[in-house]
C-alpha cells in the first residue's frame, strides 16, 4: 500500500492579513455554534466548518438514538470534541467509550468507529479529520450493526 502524500498549494511568505477566509462556511474567521445549530434544522446533519489541504473539521448533530456508520481511516487518525450531549464511541476490539461535554476522543487510523447518542437531549461534536477523509465501512463488532449502504466513501 503507498502512502498518502499531501501536497501544500499555498505558503505564506510571512505573516500577513487573513486573507484566505470566506463569508461562509467553510473557513469563516468566526463561526458561532449557536447560529450553525440554528440555521441547520432537526438532526441529523453535519456542516463543514474548516476545509484545506490538512484539516477538515465539521459540526456534526445527532438527536437522542442517531449516530453514524461505523466505519474507519486508512491515511488518518480523528478526534473530536464534544460540545453537548452523551455520545459513545464503539471501537475495534471491544472497546467502548463514553463522552461529554468538553471531552476529547482520539481514533487511530485503521480503528473501526461506531459513535452514538446514548443521551436524551441533541449531541454536538465537533470532528476533525484529514481530506480527502475516505471512509471504509465495517460492521461494527459490539453491536452488529451492518446494512446495505456504500463500502467506502468521501466526506
Amino acid at each position: 500500500m503507498d502512502a498518502a502524500t499531501i501536497v501544500i498549494g499555498r505558503l505564506a511568505d510571512g505573516p500577513t492579513p487573513p486573507t484566505a477566509a470566506s463569508a461562509t462556511s467553510p473557513n469563516m474567521l468566526h463561526t458561532r455554534v449557536a447560529e450553525v445549530v440554528a440555521s441547520m434544522g432537526r438532526p441529523p446533519w453535519s456542516r463543514r466548518i474548516i476545509a484545506d489541504e490538512r484539516q477538515l473539521v465539521t459540526l456534526i448533530a445527532s438527536p437522542p438514538g442517531g449516530g453514524n456508520r461505523p466505519h474507519w481511516h486508512r491515511e488518518f487518525d480523528e478526534w473530536w470534541v464534544v460540545l453537548t450531549g452523551r455520545l459513545e464511541w464503539e471501537l475495534t476490539g471491544g472497546v467502548v467509550l463514553r463522552a461529554t461535554k468538553d471531552e476529547i476522543v482520539w481514533v487511530p487510523r485503521g480503528t473501526v468507529h461506531h459513535i452514538r447518542n446514548v443521551g436524551d437531549d441533541l449531541s454536538l461534536r465537533l470532528a476533525v479529520a484529514m481530506p480527502p477523509a475516505m471512509h471504509y465501512f465495517s460492521a461494527c463488532e459490539q453491536c452488529g450493526y451492518t446494512d446495505d449502504g456504500p463500502r467506502e466513501w468521501c466526506a
